[in-house]
């Protein structure tokens, strides 16, 4: 029995090519793009195109309108923070989170009173501790500069022993500190020069104090 042609048997085939009469086009693979990933740290996100990470419309021109009264306030208060020691505090990391940063201070400020106050420092009252305020820079490395204000029988001791107790903290980091002078305008300058690259929402978020920190141990 003579087989039936199979259904188109016969019959020109065509491809997709054909139908634009490219009738020796080999068929080649749609090129692949990836795109360049931008790893989720600080550092990184600060780089990127401002529309890219935040409306810019919603929340980005608001702040730029305001940040010069921004600036000002927040200088004011650096101003207004007793301090005697002006202090640079550099992790030497890469891609470090504020967070983090957070949880290493936290446990200097403890190390500091322990050495400080002796081993019942937490039954101190707060006006025998030191006080601090810790103000984030993004320059090579995140690092924040601080103003202290400890008090005058404990500081010939805090002068020697901090930087060794911020090493042991963070192994990697160095503690820089100054004594604030009594010139005129020299504990301004200090403070100014601690917010000189203040950012509206960035630094705000995550500058650090002694005070915050007591409150949610």
């Amino acid at each position: 029995m003579a087989k039936s042609p199979l259904p188109g048997s016969g019959r020109k085939k065509w491809t997709a090519l054909n139908t634009f009469g490219r009738k020796h086009m080999s068929l080649t693979q749609p090129t692949k793009t990836r795109l360049p990933a931008i790893p989720m740290t600080v550092a990184a996100l600060m780089k990127r195109p401002i529309p890219e990470v935040q409306n810019y419309e919603a929340e980005v021109l608001p702040l730029l309108r305001l940040r010069r009264d921004y600036k000002d306030g927040f200088l004011q208060t650096l101003k207004e923070a007793p301090g005697n020691f002006y202090a640079v505090a550099n992790f030497n990391l890469k891609s470090v989170e504020p967070e983090w940063c957070g949880q290493k201070f936290n446990l200097f400020d403890m190390k500091i009173a322990r050495c400080l106050l002796g081993k019942n420092w937490s039954r101190q009252p707060e006006s025998a501790r030191t006080q601090w305020i810790a103000v984030p820079e993004m320059a090579t490395y995140l690092h924040y500069n601080m103003i202290w204000n400890v008090p005058i029988e404990q500081q010939e001791k805090f002068l020697l022993e901090a930087p060794r107790i911020w090493r042991d903290a963070v192994p990697s980091g160095q503690l820089h500190l100054q004594v604030i002078g009594e010139e005129p305008g020299e504990a301004v300058a200090t403070r100014i020069y601690s917010g000189k690259t203040f950012h509206p929402r960035w630094t705000i978020d995550n500058t650090i104090t002694s005070a915050e920190l007591r409150r949610k141990r």
